[in-house]
């Protein structure tokens, strides 16, 4: 199934393009895999999709084991060309924003398990873990800050009303610009040998409004602008997903928007992401 959905992206043309867009440029440092491999963050960076969690809430079957095709995933898999014994540890809370990652999981309101199970806060498990194992961990990525904006719009099935988000996005702004440099700061503090790779946002809600282009815009010029100054790379998730192509087509491809209205990727477009964080890692040149 994954050499088919590569096949799918490589014929849509977006590998090539992608290629030259995650760079490696805003960090100063390089630090390779280690023995751990740390994802935080919110519903995609936990692999996430609407119809196969509700489908399988309704059968009573509910395993986080079977969101196995997210960016974490895929990114690990390449990892292991560098590093074979590498352990993934996925803290990442569907629901986050980047205030609750410092304070309380929303998902485990519903009480259903996480890839690793914690109490506290997501930002507390993750540097009691890098505590606990110094030097061992890289890379952390992330993923926080969307939630910030489409959550207060989201309704009982998670399906975002967009028109809201027009209204949310400024307070999201200001809350991204006051948590998001604590939360990096805090994991370079903890852990001053991990690569952090931030992963700016595609927009999923061009398909119903044009116009939103902007406000995603302006949420990754926040998270760039922070991701910069502490020195942190950046994985750009925007440009394969609303640049390559057809914006439309392409979204349809790569997310579950079409029909469905889920804003989280499709098989193909988690891959076309962990291709971003493989790009802007620049673990490529460990294996040449």
């Amino acid at each position: 199934m994954r050499s088919r959905l590569l096949k799918l992206v490589t014929v849509l043309g977006l590998i090539p393009a992608i290629a030259v867009l995650g760079t490696e440029a805003q960090a100063s440092n390089f630090n390779p895999p280690k023995r751990y491999y740390l994802a935080l963050g919110d519903s995609i960076a936990f692999g996430a999709q609407l119809g196969k969690f509700f489908q399988e809430l309704s059968n009573g079957t509910y395993d986080p084991a079977t969101f196995n095709t997210g960016y974490v995933d895929n990114f690990a898999a390449q990892m292991t060309s560098v590093d074979p014994g590498l352990t993934t540890v996925n803290l990442s809370c569907p629901g986050e924003t980047s205030a609750t990652f410092m304070a309380t999981c929303p998902f485990k309101a519903f009480g259903l398990p996480l890839h690793t199970n914690y109490s506290g806060s997501q930002e507390a498990a993750a540097l009691a873990f890098l505590h606990a194992h110094p030097g061992q961990v890289s890379p952390i990525t992330i993923d926080i800050g969307l939630n910030d904006a489409a959550l207060p719009c989201a309704g009982p099935t998670f399906v975002v009303d967009v028109a809201c988000v027009h209204t949310t996005m400024s307070a999201a702004l200001q809350s991204v610009a006051q948590n998001l440099p604590k939360i990096l700061v805090d994991l370079q503090q903890a852990s001053p040998s991990s690569e952090i790779i931030v992963m700016t946002y595609y927009n999923p809600f061009y398909v119903q409004d044009t116009s939103t282009d902007s406000l995603i815009a302006a949420l990754n010029a926040e998270i760039v602008s922070v991701a910069n100054t502490g020195s942190v790379r950046v994985a750009d998730a925007f440009t394969p997903f609303n640049r390559t192509g057809n914006e439309t087509t392409t979204l349809c491809t790569l997310t579950l928007m079409c029909p469905g209205l889920d804003i989280h990727p499709s098989d193909a477009g988690y891959i076309v992401i962990g291709e971003q964080f493989w790009s802007a890692s620049g673990y490529s040149r460990l294996t040449d």
